[in-house]
């Protein structure tokens, strides 16, 4: 167990359980898993931790506007999930998004103060943002590029499961106006028109992963970059 706060490496994603925005996670000394998930919209924040010494059985609980919603462990029970929570009470109070701390309102001995002064907590800012651009390399980028398991993995993934949302739909009716902007513009050049579209495309997968931050919708990327592509083929070989 963590009697008081340690360093912990957080790493923020999107949250995979509905109804949750974020979640960041982070492995202790003693090798528990931590993670809280979070919607600050609906104040809601769920609680979770494995336990290593207990072959990695689970407790989490859900809080929603300060009040304990629920307690659970693995085995479907509320059986020691305050004692759990509490034992990592220290380690939880790093957590660097500030903001969750009243959500939480102290419940489990949680309160985001971990006696630590200014400069650690510029020095924690800073290692959030140092491995959030980590998760970002490993999950898009292998060592050398573009890694063909991840971006399958994304494109399988961001093409055939992700619907098209309104901010995706808002996006190809955007980049259709600045197409036919510069080819009007330019003398009805397909050639222009071609190279907008591509790098239309290209901003936003870069928008999408790191000003968004979620997984880029790839069928809105490849509709640009291949009919861009395309009229600039087309244009330079036959026009």
């Amino acid at each position: 167990m963590a009697s008081k706060a340690e360093e912990l490496n957080w790493k923020r994603r999107s949250s995979d359980i509905r109804g949750y925005e974020r979640t960041m996670y982070a492995t202790n000394s003693s090798g528990d898993y931590l993670r809280i998930d979070y919607n600050i919209a609906e104040k809601l924040v769920r609680l979770y931790t494995e336990v290593a010494a207990e072959d990695g059985d689970f407790y989490f609980s859900v809080i929603q506007n300060g009040a304990v919603l629920g307690e659970k462990n693995s085995r479907g029970k509320s059986t020691h999930v305050t004692e759990k929570l509490k034992e990592r009470a220290a380690d939880f109070s790093t957590f660097p998004n500030k903001d969750i701390f009243p959500l939480i309102n102290q419940n489990y001995g949680i309160s985001g103060k971990t006696g630590g002064n200014s400069g650690n907590e510029k020095k924690s800012k800073k290692e959030q943002f140092n491995a959030e651009r980590e998760e970002i390399k490993r999950k898009y980028f292998g060592p050398d590029g573009i890694s063909s398991i991840n971006l399958g993995s994304v494109l399988y993934r961001s093409v055939g499961l992700k619907k098209i949302g309104f901010v995706d739909f808002v996006d190809i009716i955007a980049g259709i106006l600045i197409s036919a902007l510069f080819f009007y513009l330019n003398q009805y050049s397909f050639l222009t028109a071609g190279a907008a579209a591509a790098i239309w495309g290209l901003i936003l997968g870069i928008v999408d992963i790191f000003i968004r931050e979620k997984d880029p919708a790839f069928l809105k990327i490849l509709l640009f970059l291949f009919s861009g592509t395309g009229l600039y083929i087309y244009s330079y070989l036959y026009l």
